[in-house]
């Protein structure tokens, strides 16, 4: 199985190397059957840089990245995910469904009215499906390499900067897909958001028409 998939650099993007770092990166070792690179992408920096970190220092064609409170939990999730990736080269980004530590679902894709699907239902085997999304969760990745960079003007550890991603990367002409074949496990909730936070701001007048126009297509 090694040999048949492209070498694939993988970072934890962190502030510390914490338990949690620790408890993801056993569980990238364990559940990936394919040849990978583990890269270290800890610092004091937001979320978006430590992402942008991880993106900088890796090599390959092909880069994939877990956050340090999340967990992999079968060991097909490199070959499935690349599987998609590898499908069509206008595909620029895959992710997968997210399900919290208690079972329900934090993200199966995102809808068109920006909002993850299924979120806080219970996982049943909802929505494991391979679907064209306009966005997904940035808790689990498929890259490549060189498409795109996060807006480090998004702070703190958690706040759109992976919807921006998305809308930037599809303006750029490349798909982003949904693998519901793959699910990680998120070991911590994120902390509320409250709705004047500087990210919601910032987000809404980044992109002001293509969130009005999502609403749209949602009511038609």
């Amino acid at each position: 199985m090694r040999n048949q998939l492209p070498s694939v650099d993988i970072y934890i993007p962190s502030r510390e190397k914490d338990d949690f770092y620790r408890s993801a990166e056993n569980s990238i070792r364990e559940n990936t059957r394919s040849q990978f690179n583990l890269i270290e992408s800890i610092g004091q920096r937001s979320i978006a840089g430590n992402r942008n970190a991880g993106l900088r220092m890796s090599s390959s064609e092909f880069v994939a990245s877990l956050d340090s409170d999340c967990e992999l939990v079968q060991g097909d999730w490199l070959e499935n995910m690349m599987e998609i990736l590898l499908s069509e080269d206008d595909i620029g980004l895959v992710g997968c469904k997210i399900v919290m530590f208690d079972g329900k679902i934090f993200s199966a894709g995102t809808a068109p009215n920006w909002r993850s699907y299924c979120y806080g239902e219970v996982d049943e085997g909802q929505r494991e499906i391979v679907e064209d999304v306009v966005g997904v969760s940035a808790n689990c990745l498929l890259y490549r390499r060189g498409l795109l960079e996060y807006d480090e003007r998004f702070v703190g550890g958690n706040g759109l900067e992976d919807s921006d991603f998305c809308i930037r990367l599809r303006k750029k002409g490349y798909r982003v897909f949904y693998d519901g074949r793959v699910k990680v496990v998120h070991k911590k909730y994120p902390k509320e958001k409250n709705p004047l936070f500087w990210n919601h701001l910032y987000f809404h007048l980044k992109h002001p028409t293509t969130i009005l126009a999502q609403y749209r297509k949602v009511r038609a």
